[in-house]
């Protein structure tokens, strides 16, 4: 546990950095093909051509090739995520938010049940190289859409090329706004719980005597389908309960996730997969309403100008709040075990909720923020 608390973050690395990637993608790109469907296009192709040069690697060789082609696959990802955040918040206002936020979140889950559990899955069926083979030949195809769609959106990413070219220190223009760093303390909060309670799992379920098929269909199908769940659900009910009550109601809910976790780590006669998966479901379904009340607020929050940086920026900090959790969980979990680490979840969520709402409420009281919301 302990060398993954270390080693997991190493790979998360592209993604904390996100931000630095911004103001190149706000900068140069081709307003011909698009502003963010140039960027798009490449590293899709890219990400493609290096699964399917992970593909040749062997399980028992060498493990820093796999090491460096995971963490390339990352960088370009990372950087592709910066243009996908950029078009969407052009492409959407504010009352459609709720519900692309809800796509969003679901189909990011529909990938996670393909690349993870089906993959998973897979594996034991067509082996390595295949299997690499298979995803790249998905990432291909995965572009077919975007390719094909030369003109939506145009209009907006032309408007908005014409004020984010000359912008190019953006980090800096976006660290200048008022009160951002309560901003980023929200978005810290409300993530540090997630990697706190949801990164141990797979150990967890390996640990309770799971092999890796069961966890694979647990962690890989049947959450992610609950947490696509949540998010159409989360989709419905966002505009009409507003962004903070999401967030407080939301978030508090998931002290039930916590609760039942609880109760598995002190009731070993339920350490099977049939008897786990009603608790999965309910933490994951959960998860989902939580990721979209939180996506939704940065959406609001990021300057039309320059919509990519902003939301970049305002997830490279989710992400290393996650990693912050994600290292704390592991290392509470070795020491003292999975209940200890529930255990202490509980008064983390409820921290976190405070400063939710302590610190929204003046957020919301100031003109530059309200202007965003607005626009």
């Amino acid at each position: 546990m302990e060398q993954i608390a270390l080693f997991l973050p190493v790979l998360y690395i592209p993604w904390i950095l996100k931000f630095l990637w911004g103001p190149i993608v706000e900068r140069f790109h081709s307003v011909k093909y698009g502003k963010y469907r140039s960027w798009i296009i490449p590293l899709q192709l890219i990400i493609a051509v290096i699964m399917c040069l992970l593909a040749f690697w062997k399980i028992d060789h060498l493990i820093g090739f796999f090491i460096v082609g995971v963490f390339l696959i990352n960088l370009f990802s990372s950087m592709q995520d910066v243009s996908i955040d950029g078009h969407s918040i052009t492409l959407l206002n504010f009352s459609e938010r709720g519900w692309g936020n809800s796509v969003q979140v679901g189909t990011f889950w529909i990938g996670y049940i393909i690349g993870g559990g089906v993959m998973l899955t897979l594996f034991n069926l067509i082996g390595w190289s295949n299997l690499f083979f298979l995803m790249a030949s998905i990432y291909v195809i995965a572009a077919v859409p975007i390719f094909l769609n030369k003109t939506y959106g145009k209009k907006n990413e032309k408007q908005e090329n014409k004020k984010s070219i000359q912008r190019w220190i953006t980090v800096i223009s976006f660290f200048k706004q008022p009160q951002v760093i309560l901003v980023l303390f929200i978005v810290s909060a409300y993530r540090i719980v997630e990697g706190f309670i949801r990164s141990i799992l797979p150990v967890m379920l390996k640990d309770w005597g799971l092999d890796f098929g069961q966890i694979g269909l647990v962690l890989g199908i049947i959450g992610p389908i609950s947490v696509l769940l949540g998010a159409i659900v989360a989709g419905l009910l966002i505009n009409r309960m507003g962004r903070i009550k999401s967030l407080l109601i939301f978030g508090g809910l998931q002290l039930i996730s916590v609760f039942g976790y609880v109760f598995l780590s002190i009731n070993t006669d339920l350490h099977s997969m049939t008897k786990m998966i009603p608790f999965i479901v309910i933490d994951h379904f959960i998860s989902g309403l939580t990721t979209v009340a939180l996506f939704s607020v940065m959406m609001d929050w990021s300057r039309k100008s320059q919509p990519g940086n902003d939301y970049t920026f305002m997830d490279c900090v989710s992400v290393f709040a996650m990693m912050l959790g994600t290292g704390i969980s592991y290392g509470i979990s070795a020491k003292w075990g999975y209940s200890i680490n529930f255990i202490i979840a509980l008064p983390l969520i409820i921290i976190s909720l405070y400063i939710v709402w302590k610190t929204y409420n003046k957020i919301k009281k100031n003109n530059h923020w309200k202007d965003l919301v607005k626009s």
